[in-house]
């Protein structure tokens, strides 16, 4: 159980440039500066993400600021934030449970979690280190405050001394592979994110790609200065495709410092087209078509979805990135918030984000237009010259009140206000359509008996008894029939 729930950790990682999937804990790197490392613990009915680190410079007013932030309301993030020695101690968690584990919950807990981190950083003027792995003291002459890109030898020699091995002897021709990508990035004397970044590296630096272990990348400038840095956020130069892994495989084997995610992709098709997006106001998602179950996500509004598969109510629907999750499919809206969309069987259109089921529309639109259309074909007899009793009594009976298009108005306006409504009852629709159906055919019937009693035929009562009001009203009845709760 703990081994496949890892290897689908390790796929999901592996297909999120952002994210590093670390065997040897195991663990979970995040890019950023530094980058961050959450622990990955598999319990019998969690996993549980977690972080610890520690703040210089805070006060107790931070400290209570940062436990609010470590226990937000709303949120699955657990923590503890205590002043322990003039350092801010924290402890971050986030639980995903099993039975919702899916990749878009997994990224939300690695997001989330990575972003208090580092907000609880930013109290302390952002400094902070990791508990599990702080480093040594540094003296302060170690740390050198020279900028990489100094063109001279004489500059870049202080930043060489501070390298764990000194920089190769700089090639006759230096050719660049990479380049510093906007708003700059960290730099630092190894691989190592408990560290505190040597230097920082100004936007559109242009430098070679020597090394590449795991998420990090050893990197050259033009002037022979060598430092790490995070290889994800490295730019390549003029459309190059190669890399940092690409550099790797040219120049020799990769050190086992950090171990790669493991080759997994995505059960997604080659070619993803979505088919339709979620409806305004949001669509929750679950992990299986049960409603006894907590939905696991909520999509925004307007994300684009292709269905896959339905079952009865509910679709099966992938996002562009490889997620997937099963919603009710009624709800899906067509791509671009108009026209319908198909799921669970139930037709919709989107006018100006409100939801309107066609099916039962068009049902109520025919009623009302057969009451005001003649039901016989000699003189003026539309619903309201017809008597409700003329279904069971004929025409001796049928100038009695009630008439009968009070009803089928009425039938017809409720099927439209049901066609409009947020959410609709199929049991009420099916009554509608019902006792729409039961006028229709029962005043053809009784039409084809009082031809016969005036010694007609049925062929007569067809083509010139009948008009077109029945047959509208017993195809409004079938399209109400037809439509699904929702």
């Amino acid at each position: 159980m703990s081994d496949d729930v890892l290897s689908r950790i390790a796929a999901w990682c592996s297909a999120d440039p952002r994210l590093t999937f670390l065997e040897e804990g195991p663990a979970v790197e995040v890019a950023g500066e530094p980058p961050l490392q959450l622990e990955l613990e598999v319990g019998e009915e969690e996993v549980l993400l977690s972080h610890r680190l520690e703040v210089p410079g805070v006060g107790e007013e931070a400290a209570a600021e940062a436990r609010a932030l470590v226990n937000k309301r709303g949120s699955l993030m657990r923590g503890t934030a205590e002043i322990e020695g003039g350092l801010l101690a924290a402890s971050l968690e986030y639980p995903i449970y099993l039975d919702g584990l899916n990749r878009q919950n997994f990224l939300l807990g690695t997001q989330e979690l990575a972003g208090a981190a580092d907000a609880l950083t930013a109290l302390g003027g952002g400094m902070a280190g990791d508990i599990a792995a702080r480093p040594a003291e540094v003296e302060p002459e170690a740390t050198p405050e020279v900028v990489p890109e100094v063109a001279t030898a004489a500059a870049a020699a202080p930043v060489a001394d501070t390298m764990e091995m000194a920089a190769p002897e700089q090639p006759a021709a230096f050719t660049p592979t990479h380049e510093v990508p906007p708003g700059g990035m960290s730099a630092w004397t190894r691989p190592d994110p408990s560290l505190q970044a040597m230097a920082r590296l100004d936007a559109r630096v242009q430098l070679r790609v020597d090394e590449t272990r795991g998420a990090w990348a050893r990197v050259t400038g033009s002037n022979g200065w060598t430092g790490w840095v995070d290889a994800r956020r490295l730019a390549p130069l003029g459309g190059d495709t190669t890399t940092p892994s690409a550099a790797v495989e040219a120049t020799g084997p990769t050190p086992a410092v950090a171990a790669q995610a493991p080759a997994v992709t995505a059960p997604m098709a080659a070619a993803w087209q979505a088919t339709c997006q979620v409806p305004a106001g949001g669509l929750p998602a679950w992990t299986a078509p049960d409603p006894s179950q907590a939905p696991a996500a909520q999509l925004a509004e307007r994300v684009q979805l292709r269905v896959e598969e339905t079952r009865g109510a509910w679709a099966r629907v992938s996002g562009e990135n490889g997620w997937t999750g099963w919603v009710d499919g009624r709800r899906l809206a067509a791509l671009g918030g108009g026209g319908t969309a198909a799921g669970g069987g139930a037709a919709t259109l989107m006018l100006g984000g409100l939801k309107v089921r066609l099916l039962p529309l068009l049902g109520g639109i025919a009623l009302i237009v057969a009451t005001f259309v003649n039901w016989l074909q000699m003189g003026s007899s539309n619903g309201f010259q017809v008597g409700l009793p003329f279904l069971w009594g004929g025409w001796e009976h049928g100038g009695d009140n009630p008439d009968l298009g009070i009803f089928t108005l009425i039938i017809g306006i409720g099927a439209v206000l049901l066609a409009v409504l947020p959410r609709t009852s199929a049991i009420a629709l099916r009554i509608l359509g019902i006792v729409a159906l039961v006028i229709g055919v029962v005043f053809i019937v009784q039409v084809i008996l009082w031809a016969g009693d005036m010694g007609g035929s049925a062929g007569d009562a067809f083509t010139d008894g009948i008009s077109a009001a029945p047959y509208v009203a017993v195809v409004g009845g079938i399209l109400m029939l037809l439509a699904r709760q929702d």
